[in-house]
């Protein structure tokens, strides 16, 4: 048989791909412990590991002042009334697991795992550490001086004063988009601050825990009853008051002479993840931006080569969401893009999607969720996400079809209301001697100074 017979009968270098198989979650217990903590359980005895998720409102929207929310989060791990920092990283590393600690607008996670034949022990010390942390005088001004050189590093970058400063602009005044703190506010924080807002937000009936992993939810009841039942506090946890975006149709420009290239920013503010907007949003972050053959990729890398990474995302917080799509480009070329990024909005929210390209996108996200909540890990920091947006495990078992539901003509309507040009506000940050007089002739573009580093 010839080679040209033979390499007929082979299979094809890339197998078609199945049917997505459908995504159970398995069986879930939930439960409310007598302090009001909200727990569910799930059994992935998959690995003898346990995944364990504290979620309370303490984001960083919350405080009398970002700094007073970062050095929370931050100081969560130095250390407890009957533990220090060093201790607690023993006793996490005595488990075989791990323990963090991160914030979003709306929440504080605690992420900690061990070994499963550590569960009990785990629950004991993250709820040591959640009700009652110390916040140690010499630990707390170690990590006050790390807030300040990371916020100083971070602001020495292009890209941290294009985002906070659209923070600022579409949220106007709403804690959402307050700017980082400056040095003097981070320094002036007081230890009395930090345990008052420890107080107002670390309330067991405004938290939920997670557990995913090698367990039987009777017993894992049982332990997390044991463990997190002394944790006692009262009150509600402060209210972030309703979301009233603002857009500009205008480029605000924030000069950096001697730039090469230029941040280009532009997002709005749109509904929650509960709203029936999410999953068209969702689908029409991933086709402008969201993975590697998207809009943006395909027109201003592949095809211009303006760009190389052009980016979509969807950031949800409680109250909204912030749909976004970013750039670096070169100096030379920062009106051209700014022109096919227009276009690509427009695009979307003028022109229904060809339904085999809406399909891809649909498998794409489905899959990557499907891989994601394969993981112990994986599962707990989803799970732990939608329960706190309300929602539950028939969110992610319904991820794929929710995504199926949108048609073409439902995308188009939802982009047209929140992702076309008009609903846009966009940041900017370059040279501005050397971009502003072709820019101005493709949009209005208001000029502004860098800020200098505040409170040095």
């Amino acid at each position: 048989m010839s080679a040209a017979g033979r390499a007929a009968e082979w299979p094809p270098l890339v197998p078609r791909p199945g049917a997505l198989p459908p995504l159970k979650i398995g069986r879930t217990t939930q439960s409310t412990l007598p302090n009001g903590i909200e727990v569910m359980v799930v059994p992935r005895p998959s690995v003898p590991r346990v995944e364990l998720r504290l979620t309370v409102p303490a984001g960083a929207a919350m405080g009398e002042s970002a700094a007073v929310s970062e050095l929370l989060r931050a100081g969560i791990l130095l250390g407890t009334e009957e533990l220090n920092q060093e201790q607690v990283s023993e006793a996490i590393q005595r488990l075989g697991g791990s323990l963090q600690v991160q914030q979003d607008q709306d929440r504080v996670y605690i992420s900690a795992a061990a070994l499963s034949e550590a569960e009990e022990e785990l629950y004991q010390l993250v709820a040591t550490i959640a009700a009652r942390p110390s916040f140690p005088g010499e630990e707390l001004e170690t990590e006050r001086v790390k807030l300040i050189e990371g916020l100083r590093a971070a602001r020495a970058t292009p890209d941290f004063p294009a985002a906070e400063r659209l923070q600022e602009l579409i949220y106007a005044g709403h804690p959402y988009g307050r700017p980082e703190p400056a040095d003097t506010s981070i320094r002036r924080t007081s230890r009395r601050q930090l345990q008052a807002l420890h107080r107002e937000t670390f309330l067991p009936a405004a938290a939920q825990v997670t557990v995913v992993g090698d367990v039987v939810p009777r017993r894992t009841l049982a332990r997390l009853e044991r463990t997190f039942g002394s944790w006692s506090g009262r009150g509600h946890a402060p209210k972030i008051p309703q979301v009233r975006p603002h857009s500009r149709d205008e480029v605000t420009f924030i000069d950096r002479p001697g730039s090469v290239q230029t941040v280009i920013l532009t997002g709005s503010s749109v509904p929650p993840m509960k709203h029936p907007a999410h999953f068209p949003l969702l689908l029409a972050s991933a086709l402008l931006g969201g993975a590697f053959n998207s809009r943006l990729m395909s027109n201003l890398r592949e095809d211009k080569g303006y760009s190389y990474s052009p980016h979509a995302r969807l950031d949800n917080h409680l109250l909204d969401g912030l749909a976004a799509a970013s750039m670096e480009v070169r100096t030379e070329v920062t009106a051209a893009a700014w022109v096919e990024l227009t276009y690509e909005m427009g695009r979307l929210a003028t022109v229904e999607v060809p339904p085999e390209e809406l399909g891809a996108t649909r498998s794409y996200l489905s899959g990557a969720r499907v891989i994601f909540l394969q993981t112990q890990s994986g599962l707990a920091s989803s799970l732990a996400q939608v329960r706190s947006h309300g929602l539950d495990h028939r969110y992610l078992e319904g991820y794929a079809k929710g995504l199926a539901a949108v048609s073409p003509a439902d995308l188009l309507r939802v982009s047209s209301r929140y992702l076309a040009p008009a609903a846009l506000t966009t940041v900017m940050v370059g040279d501005a001697s050397q971009v502003l007089e072709s820019l101005q002739r493709v949009a209005t573009v208001r000029v502004v100074a860098r800020r200098r580093a505040r409170g040095t």
